[in-house]
This record gives C-alpha cells, structure tokens and sequence, in this order.
C-alpha cells in the first residue's frame, strides 16, 4: 500500500520541482506600544502554515510565499494576538510590515488554517471555531489534549482515565471527531475504543485549533462531527535568525507526577534549518473528588522529533522523523476480572511537506504532503501476559493547489489514506482489514460586496470511495469480504459583517461517515464496552445534513462568539444489544450482552457561546454555556454519553504580566441516557482558579502558571465519562507549569 503514496509523492514533487517562480520577500519588525522591539513572537501565514520567529531585534523576514492575498499573525505569551494583511505579487516588490503588539487584552482567535485550506480572519469563517494559543494556551494546558480543550463551550470530553479521554465535539466522539497533528491524520487506534488514548503530547502544541461541526469537506470520513488539530510545526517551514526553542515543566496533583518537553531549532546555512523535539510523562493513579483514588491510572510516556526544512525564494519542503511510546493502566470495577490490565506501545511517522508557488497564473501554488505511520500496542491482562496486540499501518498522502481566478480564489485537493489492521490473540475484535480511501475537493470562496468588510460566499464539493476489505481469518471471523462506498460531501456558506469588528455567519453542510472496522468486522467480547460484539456487514455510510448560525464580535474590549445547529443524521450507527450469552468455563462463567450494530435516523440541535469582555482596566469577565440534544427519531431513544448542559462565569485581572482569577462552571443534571454504563449523572458545581506570571529579558519570554481546578474537591460525574458507572471525575487538581522561548 506504500506504492500509491510513492506515486503521489513522485507526482507533486514533479508539479513543486518545475515551473516554480521566486517571490518577493515579507521581512517586518514587531514591537510593543512603547517601540520596544519583542523577540520570540510567532510569525503565522494563514492558508500556508508558514511560521518563523522575531529575533532579539524583533525582525523577521518571510521568503517565497505564493502570489496573493496573505494573512498573517504576531502570537507572544502575555500580548494580544497582531495580525496584518499583504498582498504578494508574483514579481512584486519586497514588503516590509510594521506590527504593534499590546498586552494581554481579551481572548481574540487568530486565522484560521483548519476551517478553511485558505486560511481566513474568524470573522469570514462561516463555520463555528475554536483557537487556542500563547497565554491562553498555557493557562488551560493539561495531560491531554482532551482535558486541554474540555472547558470550551461545545467541547467536553470521554472520560476514561487520565491517559485514554479524546475530544467530544457537540456530543460527538470516537470515529466522528477527527483528530489531526499539523494537519494530518494522527494514525493510531484513540477513536475505534474508549480505553485508547490519543498519541499527541499537548505540551508541544503551539496551537490548537478546534472546528465544530461537520468538516468532511476538507479531511474526507471521520470528520462528521468536528475537527481537531494539533500544531506544532515540527518541520521547518521558514529558516530562522537566531536558534530559537522552548521549554516546559507541568506538575499536577491530581495525577501526582511531572512532564517536560522542550524543543530546538537551529538555522544551518541560508536554507536550511533543523530541528529536534522531545518530551515525557510520568504519573500516578488518579484522585477524585472526596479524597480516593480510580486506582489503575497510571500514566508514562514519552516522545520525539528529528527534522529538517529547506526554504528558499521558490521552494520550500521538509521532513520529520517522530516516535510516541506510551504505557497506562485501565479503570475498572471493583471485582472485575479485567481490573489491572494496562495498555503500552509507541507510534513512529515519517512525515514529508514541500510546496512552491508557481507565479501570478490561475494556479498559484501547489503543495504535497505525506506520511508514512506504525502504530502498535499490547493490551496486558492483571497476570502479566498479552492478552490481544493491535497493529496498525497507516499511508497518507493530500496534494493541494490554491487558485485564483478574477474575484474567486479557493483550492484544488486529491487525498489518499490506506490502511493495514490486524488484532491478534484470544480477545481479537475483528480479522486482518485494509482500508483505502481515495477523495477529492474543490473549494472556491469569493466576495459579494467591495469594502474592507465585504460578504463573503464559500462554496465546497467532494467526493469520497472508501474500500474495506477483511481478510479470511479462523473461528469466529469466517471468510474475507469487502464493502466499497463512495459518498458526495459539499457545503455553503456565507459571512456578513453586520458592523465593524461584528459578523453573522451562516453554513449548510452534508458530511458523511463510513463504518469503522469494528462496527463492520467485529466477533469477539469487547471488554472495554463490557458486551460482545458482532459487526454488521450491511451497514451503509453515516450522512450529515445540518445548518450551523454563528455570530461573532471582536471590537470594544468585547471578544463573542454564540453558534446554534441542527442536523439530520441518516444511518447513524449505535450499538443494540439483543440479549446475553455466557462465556468463560464452568464453574467461572459468566454473562455479557450481545452487541448487533444497527443504524437509524438521529437528529441532533443545541446552542453554545462564550462572551469575555474587559469590565475595567486589566479586568475581564467572562460567561459561557452550552446545551447539545440528541436523539432517534420515531422514539428510538437517545445518542448515548451525551454531555450535560453547562454553563459558567470568571472573572481575572490581567495585566499582560501578572494574572489571577476564576470561574464557576455549573452542569446540569443528564437523565438523557440510554442504559448500561451510560447512567443518569446528577447536576455539579465546580470552582477553578488560577494565576501566571510572564516576564522577558535577555532574549527569554518566560511564564510560571498556577491553576487549582475543582478547588473544592467536589465529588461528581460528567455524563460523557466512560467511567461513570463505577467512578467519579476528577477531584481538587493543583497545577503548576512553567514555559521559557528563547
């Protein structure tokens, strides 16, 4: 399954070698309010992904971006996001830019590379976004990304322990949330069962961008309910003036025990730089709330990056080098004979980037990029012995070209994904599978309206054909079969600046999914769900059709966002469970329910939004809430572990250097269950505080941060867990961390 991904590579690399044109070069100085010039702010090019970083001057200098329109943003620890506008021309004069920075205000999201494959200001973004960066990052960072994101309106999280918990995205998780790592597909087993934890180390984020909401138009199946990606820009996409980096401590109560990371980058002549990554983790059990502990919630790791990038005038391209190895243990009831059991394995990828712009032509750049990933783990019984090991291969491969033709300007996409899975030993879900997916895009934006503010119309089309194919395997798996599906997925949307710095927008999208693996293949006990499982051969593809309303403010010392959705879901895939049958050797028997997949109609609606707003000098507050509901329709019941409605208030004073503060988030009672381990959870009140401390000299920027969640050690469940049965949440956790760049 190499051979496809081979040829795409060889392919782009023929489109990115010739026909490529120099262009002008973006240099510019950042400074504070004062004329100070700041050193270690984050260069960003929405569209591209292109960053750098200022010098001890506070100069930076941007080589060969493509013809057109570019934004780009200034990130600084303890500053306000800066963002400037240029256009390039394909044989244009340099450009020089001049960017103030001021500190700490309210929370504003920079451009976006997510949403869109443009790269586009929030206020022109018709779909409903989350962006986390600098300060703000730094002060929510957690174990994983999950609990990193979890506080967002609209985000929550599957609670599984400390190390197995993934994003929820409007009650949505597993095989419907994708979750990405510099825009490509993380390639391991997190989203096919909740006792498997995500392989991205937080700590390495530089940012972290969330799109709610149906995303099949750019990244294919999986995307059904939202995305989720992790960047960290581990491959050189710019060649800096100085050796830049950074370094982190974390330490938490909760889970006592500490993770570092710390990461280096290095200029090697004019046009190249290297660059190395790394980091680890290591914590104890899990407390709760009212002084025990979820015994078994170990949590290890380790992690790190070797790279390269090449950037000159024409040309700019990379590789990276990466390993995660991991080791954890699983919570599990009192008495259960699967308590003790633990997880351990790694994830290797090569990863490879290049693009070029190709001059002022309706065809304006092209870039490949690609990646080549192993991934295994070894589930391990309370004896010590193996009792199934995963294995999984994973190609990816995405060629994008940016067009431009008169007032529209959009992209061209061909993605390619394969493949190779196999579980083996006497607890093995499902026999030997391939999965290749092939899709296309096209999607094209324009502006309705003149002015700076104008009206602006995205349209998308894509088409997607999935192939499964499960190979002959022993009792119980039988003979080999293969499904193909092929699946149209397309969008519009249209974003209307209501007032200067106020913009509605407004979206309609159809998302498709196809079956995973194991709702297709499975015949085994799945302990983790507690049931055995049996796939159905006959399931048809997941299909999302929903309007998504979202209206943002960023003026006045005012920063909203307030989004409402609806949506149809065709043949959303659920467990049904059709009675019991015993397993085991008498006289140790005993019962579990049977699991036959099956698929109905569901419809999902709900509401969220955050509102900050500066009260007074260097005070801000801040509320939120949010409310998903979900259900089958002709009174089939409700999606299961959906999360409680919540709402919250805070209030910091922040300065830009020093900030303390605090917020009460409330969740509401969820009697919306379906049975099982998906229980009804009461209502909880939670307190949260926290302060930082930022400081620069000497070429440093460094921030020491200190957060007490669940301050009053309250003992309480949250509707997604996946614990919740026999659990609690989390209780008091005191975090401490610390961030230098340099």
């Amino acid at each position: 399954m190499a051979l496809p991904f081979l040829a795409g590579m060889a392919l782009a690399a023929s489109l990115t070698a010739t026909g490529t044109f120099p262009g002008p070069r973006v240099s510019g100085t950042v400074h504070d309010e004062a004329g100070r010039p700041l050193a270690n702010v984050q260069i960003v090019v929405g569209g591209i992904n292109r960053t750098t970083s200022t010098n001890d001057e506070g100069k930076f200098v941007l080589v060969g971006l493509p013809a057109g329109r570019h934004h780009i943003d200034a990130l600084l620890l303890g500053f306000s996001r800066a963002d400037a506008s240029v256009d390039v021309l394909a044989a244009g004069p340099d450009l020089v830019l001049d960017i103030t920075m001021k500190r700490a205000t309210v929370r504003l999201s920079g451009v976006q590379v997510t949403a869109t494959p443009l790269g586009a200001d929030p206020l022109q973004i018709s779909q409903s976004t989350v962006e986390l960066s600098g300060a703000e990052l730094q002060r929510q960072l957690g174990a994983t990304v999950a609990q990193t994101l979890a506080s967002e309106p609209g985000l929550s999280m599957r609670y599984n322990g400390p190390a197995a918990n993934t994003p929820v995205i409007r009650g949505l998780s597993g095989e419907r949330v994708l979750v990405l790592q510099d825009g490509d597909r993380a390639a391991d087993l997190s989203s096919s069962s909740p006792d498997h934890g995500l392989s991205i180390d937080p700590n390495a984020a530089q940012r972290i961008e969330v799109v709610r909401g149906p995303a099949s138009l750019l990244y294919g199946t999986n995307a059904l309910g939202g995305v989720v990606n992790v960047i960290t820009n581990d491959i050189p996409t710019a060649v800096p003036q100085h050796v830049e980096g950074f370094g982190s401590l974390q330490s938490e109560s909760a889970t006592p025990g500490e993770a570092l990371s710390f990461g280096i980058t290095t200029p090697v002549g004019a046009d190249w730089a290297v660059s190395m990554r790394g980091g680890m983790r290591n914590t104890q059990d899990q407390a709760i709330g009212g002084g025990g502990t979820l015994a078994n919630t170990f949590f290890r790791n380790w992690n790190g990056v070797l790279s390269a990038g090449y950037a000159s005038d024409n040309l700019h391209a990379g590789v990276a080098i990466k390993h995660y190895d991991f080791n954890y243990g699983l919570p599990a009831p009192a008495g259960d004979p699967e308590s003790g059991a633990q997880i351990r394995g790694s994830r290797q990828e090569l990863r490879f980037r290049g693009d070029a712009g190709l001059g002022g032509g309706w065809l304006a750049y092209v870039r490949l990029d690609g990646t080549l990933q192993w991934y295994a783990h070894d589930e391990v019984e309370n004896t010590g012995d193996v009792g199934t090991s995963f294995r999984l291969n994973t190609q990816t491969v995405n060629v994008t070209a940016k067009t431009r033709a008169g007032r529209w300007e959009g992209a061209l996409g061909l993605q390619g994904l394969f493949r190779q899975y196999t579980s083996s030993g006497a607890e093995a879900l499902t026999p030997p599978v391939t999965t290749t997916a092939v899709g296309v895009f096209a999607y094209q934006k324009t502006r309705l309206t003149g002015g700076n503010e104008p009206v602006m119309l995205e349209l998308g089309a894509r088409f997607d054909l999935v192939n499964v194919a499960s190979s002959t395997a022993p009792a119980p798996f039988g003979a080999g079969q293969a499904t193909s599906v092929g699946s149209a997925s397309g969008s519009i949307g249209v974003s209307w600046p209501l007032a200067d710095g106020v913009s509605l927008g407004v979206s309609l999208a159809r998302a498709f999914r196809a079956p995973s693996v194991e709702e297709l293949f499975s015949n085994n006990v799945h302990a983790a769900a507690g049931s055995y499982d049996i796939g159905n051969r006959t399931l048809q593809p997941e299909v999302n059709q929903g309007i998504d309303a979202v209206l943002r403010v960023q003026r006045g010392g005012i920063d909203a966002q307030l989004a409402a959705y609806a949506s149809a879901i065709d043949n959303f895939v659920v467990p049904n469970f059709t009675g019991d049958t015993l397993l085991g050797t008498a006289p140790d028997t005993f019962s579990v329910p049977i699991n036959r997949f099956r698929q109905a109609r569901a419809g999902m609606w709900g509401v969220e939004g955050r509102v900050e707003s500066e009260v007074r000098r260097h005070l801000y507050a801040v509320v939120m809430a949010d409310l998903v509901r979900g259900e089958f329709e002709a009174g089939g019941g409700f999606l299961p572990f959906l999360p409680p409605p919540r709402a919250g208030a805070g209030l910091r004073w922040d300065d830009g250097r020093w900030m303390a503060g605090g917020d009460v988030r409330y969740g509401h009672r969820q009697w919306r269950v379906t049975g099982g381990n998906d229980v009804a959870t009461d209502a909880f009140t939670v307190v949260n505080l926290q302060g930082s401390y930022t400081f620069t000299g000497r070429g440093l920027v460094q921030a020491v941060a200190l957060r007490i969640d669940n301050a009053s050690d309250v003992l309480y469940k949250d509707s997604a867990s996946r614990v919740k049965a026999f659990s609690f949440n989390p209780g008091r956790n005191v975090s401490v961390s610390y961030r230098v760049l340099f």
